[in-house]
């Protein structure tokens, strides 16, 4: 009998880790070399996007002063530099000695750094003894099981309301599909996981952790966006960061099983994410053109829009950013709050191109108003679907602080009854005047027939037979 079939599962689980982990070791030690920018982000052209992208990630944290940090992975301290600058303290780590070597000689002037080399996963550090753990691109170099015991040690090393920042490729190389551009050639495979984006968001969301003190905790994913300098330098929507904030769990909420995370991101997120891309990825139209198109006429070009489509009623139930950034000339921000459609509207983007239309994940309607409102966002256009049926009145009273003075609202909503002077009373209390008021039950019946036909592999999916109205409202004054 072979040794390898009298080693226990977990003795051959652990020796396929130590494999994998020395794979990685050897793809990063072909640039230990050469510690500058280009192998740092395994781009030819890193220098043209460097400065860029690094401001957009650092513009995404949370103030940092008297905060201590943690950069993991921190290659030559791109990012390590301006962390300090602010934070009270930071403990700078990689796993190739030369990088940290170069980290240390560009931050010689700096004197609240500490330095070790080391690989991500064995990182000791004390329970609750950072407010930050920073990461640009990390976990798409672990394994799934390495992936799961990362995101359990940052909750463990966070302090209570500390945050993690998480920034992978998703999908594909940060240089897409460029051979050009990128350091990787035929010889040297890249071993690389590049997982949908939505497995992150599911796996953040998911984890519950219990504490040496009994108390369990969650993490509250603040956001979801793509980086936007590769959106204008390279047209990859498919760079996406997350911010995660450590916060109590819910009453009732128990333990996350370290197996059943893994299963989960494994196996049940990816077939889910992969049966809604089969769906999704080659979509023609929205249906909801057909009856929006009545109504957004007379738009001004050149402005603003924010959509959002809950998708509550019908995966199918959204809007179409890019006809409407065509149609207008607008530049469009399109909130999801569903992982695995987020993840099918970045795809649409990568294949569109269009640098207008941007997307992004958050765990509500509320959430993303406090998003945008927080960086003094204004838009010219709101345009929604189930806008109405599924947001509470506090979140329907905050969209008007991220619009424009004189903004425009439409809305596309399934209601029991067509019942106008209803839902006149109740924009008045919430704040707007209705504008305009449609029965579109007829055309949006009909919309969704034509959409399924059109589409052969949603030919068992069901048109949502309810009441449909358009509204069109403003801000009361």
């Amino acid at each position: 009998m072979s040794t390898d079939q009298q080693s226990s599962p977990e003795d051959q689980t652990l020796k396929m880790v130590n494999v994998r982990r020395a794979n990685f070791k050897s793809f990063w030690d072909k640039y230990s070399d050469k510690p500058d920018t280009n192998s740092m982000m395994l781009n030819h052209s890193a220098e043209e996007l460097e400065s860029s992208d690094r401001a957009d990630i650092l513009a995404s944290l949370p103030l940092l002063h008297n905060k201590d940090v943690v950069d993991i992975g921190a290659g030559i301290g791109r990012f390590t530099t301006v962390l300090a600058e602010t934070a009270r303290w930071v403990l700078s780590t990689d796993f190739i000695d030369s990088f940290i070597q170069k980290n240390q000689e560009r931050n010689s002037h700096l004197g609240n750094i500490n330095y070790q080399v080391g690989d991500a996963v064995g990182l000791k550090m004390e329970s609750s003894s950072v407010d930050l753990v920073f990461t640009n691109w990390l976990m798409m170099y672990l394994s799934d099981e390495e992936t799961v015991e990362f995101i359990f040690n940052c909750m463990r090393w966070l302090r209570g309301n500390g945050v993690v920042h998480l920034r992978e490729s998703c999908s594909e190389p940060s240089t897409g599909r460029s051979k050009a551009k990128s350091m990787h050639d035929a010889a040297n495979a890249n071993p690389t996981h590049y997982r949908f984006s939505s497995l992150y968001i599911n796996l953040l969301r998911a984890i519950r952790y219990r504490d040496m003190d009994n108390k369990l905790w969650r993490f509250n994913v603040k956001w979801s966006c793509s980086v936007p300098t590769y959106i204008k330098r390279s047209n990859n929507w498919r760079q996406v960061h997350w911010l995660a904030e450590k916060v109590p769990a819910e009453d009732g909420a128990k333990e996350t099983p370290f197996n059943e995370l893994v299963d989960l991101l494994k196996n049940t997120w990816q077939k889910k994410q992969e049966a809604w891309d089969a769906k999704l990825d080659d979509e023609k139209y929205v249906w909801s053109e057909k009856i929006f198109s009545t109504a957004l006429t007379s738009l001004p070009s050149n402005s603003t829009f924010y959509l959002y489509s809950p998708r509550t009623i019908s995966p199918f139930c959204h809007i179409n950013a890019h006809s409407l950034a065509e149609k207008f000339n607008a530049n469009v921000w399109n909130t999801e709050i569903v992982p695995e459609f987020y993840r099918t509207s970045l795809t649409k983007s990568n294949n569109l191109k269009d640098q207008r239309v941007r997307f992004g994940w958050n765990e509500s309607l509320y959430d993303s108003v406090s998003y945008w409102h927080q960086k003094d966002a204004l838009f010219d256009v709101f345009v929604a679907t189930e806008f109405l049926s599924t947001s509470d009145d506090d979140t329907v009273r905050q969209v008007p602080n991220i619009m424009s003075t004189g903004a425009k609202f439409f809305t596309l909503e399934p209601v029991d009854e067509v019942n106008e002077e209803e839902m006149k009373n109740r924009l008045q209390n919430l704040g707007f005047s209705l504008k305009s008021f449609t029965d579109v039950t007829d055309q949006a019946i009909e919309a969704q027939e034509q959409y399924f036909k059109d589409h052969e592999q949603l030919r068992d999916e069901k048109v949502i037979h309810k009441n449909w109205v358009l509204i069109e409202m403003s801000v009361a004054h």
